[in-house]
């Protein structure tokens, strides 16, 4: 019989809860917490979150909690409890046109036939030539750059990485799975591979092709994304909690879930983006790939990247427009802008031949290749600038952005990102 999941509840605490607060709170709500700090190789937050037990992530003020009925969550947080919000767990997916386009047929069948041709054109602009694999590093004007990103830690959260790749067995990556049963270093995916490639890789052994921006920097993959292609918000938590630990001055996430017009930014994610940039770390991510342009009214900025406090990337063409299924600042008035964009479109990078579809490498589109870009020049300006807090790096990278002549505000924020 196949094992039911488990209804989760994400669960914002008041800043710096007090011991007291915290035992209170656990006895108010009748359910075991274990905190961060407990967490090891061998004792893991998806182990105890299957057991019943709920995790308190200690560097981000959330806790996850399993089996809770919402009446409780209710009743605690219309009291003088330390539970400050609640939201149910979402499930996240990685933030590339061509897996976008398999949730649309899982859900969508009546949309059958217009799928199938939007996917034709996909992997008809995937075949295209070699020789515009660089276009996206050009485009950031990585040639005049003198940094590579050295001693910086980038941490990567998606489906893990092909660490047997070429390009990248003389790289010391540092590596944890939050996905049950899958190892981090197989990634049977290829999409994390790919954006791993974009924002920390360096060139092609064979015909020595750069692709990668900050090659010199230190790689930490955390798979938050199964792969099949998802991931919960427990685990994304889980990442960037660890991920934080590990000192990691920039957090690349190619993953989103997608939002409704008007609806309202998770107070969960600006909580972690902003306890991030007190810990002097930069979350960037992908914008979402639902719009359809120019057909329909482009969609909302998808979570979490429409956190203010998470830098949100759009993608741009080779023509540096706006790419026809990038998301758009249409909910900035509650949160939920673009702040910055990238090459999207037939970004050629490494890729995981443990994939069903998979090889040495491979082009693909999406804000999920838009955003390792963004997170690969953040590496070189927390080198260029050591002593500059996270929050001024990401002011310096909005500044030094490209305007682009024609684009709007919505659709490409400051610009494209420029390296240092």
């Amino acid at each position: 019989m196949q094992k039911t999941q488990q209804t989760r509840h994400i669960v914002l605490i008041q800043e710096e809860p007090s011991k007291k607060t915290f035992t209170s709170m656990k006895k108010e709500l009748g359910t075991t917490l274990i905190s961060s700090e407990e967490l090891s190789s061998t004792v893991k937050a998806s182990t105890i979150l299957n057991a019943g037990e709920g995790v308190y992530y200690k560097n981000l003020g959330i806790a996850v909690l399993p089996n809770m009925e919402e009446a409780q969550l209710i009743k605690a947080t219309s009291s003088k409890s330390s539970i400050m919000y609640w939201e149910k767990e979402r499930i996240f997916y990685p933030v590339g046109e061509l897996e976008q386009i398999e949730a649309m047929k899982e859900t969508l069948s009546l949309l059958s036939l217009q799928i199938l041709t939007l996917e034709d054109t996909l992997k008809q602009n995937i075949a295209k030539p070699w020789d515009e694999a660089t276009f996206g590093l050009n485009a950031i004007a990585l040639k005049e750059s003198k940094y590579t990103g050295k001693g910086i830690n980038i941490c990567i959260l998606d489906t893990g990485l092909y660490t047997q790749h070429p390009d990248f067995k003389q790289r010391n990556i540092i590596g944890k799975s939050f996905v049950n049963g899958e190892n981090w270093d197989y990634d049977g995916n290829g999409h994390g591979t790919h954006v791993t490639g974009t924002s920390a890789g360096y060139i092609t052994t064979d015909t020595q092709k750069r692709y990668g921006v900050a090659f010199e920097s230190n790689i930490f993959i955390a798979k938050v994304l199964s792969d099949a292609g998802s991931g919960l918000t427990s685990s994304i938590l889980d990442g960037i909690d660890w991920a934080i630990e590990k000192d990691c001055r920039v957090i690349s996430m190619s993953l989103g879930s997608p939002v409704q017009i008007g609806e309202n930014p998770s107070p969960i994610f600006e909580r972690v983006g902003r306890k991030a940039l007190e810990k002097n770390t930069l979350v960037i991510a992908a914008s979402g790939n639902d719009s359809r342009r120019p057909q329909q009214v482009p969609r909302p900025v998808s979570s979490p990247a429409n956190a203010e406090s998470i830098m949100a990337v759009a993608a741009l063409d080779r023509d540096l427009g706006v790419a026809n299924f990038s998301n758009a600042g249409i909910n900035v008035a509650d949160g939920g802008r673009v702040d910055i964009s990238a090459a999207g479109v037939n970004v050629f990078s490494s890729y995981s031949p443990n994939a069903s579809d998979g090889d040495l490498y491979k082009r693909l589109n999406g804000t999920s290749m838009a955003t390792p870009h963004v997170a690969g020049v953040a590496a070189l300006y927390f080198e260029a600038f050591p002593k500059l807090s996270a929050s001024e790096i990401w002011l310096k990278i909005e500044k030094k952005a490209k305007e682009l002549q024609g684009q709007l505000l919505r659709d490409i924020g400051a610009g494209l990102v420029q390296a240092i």
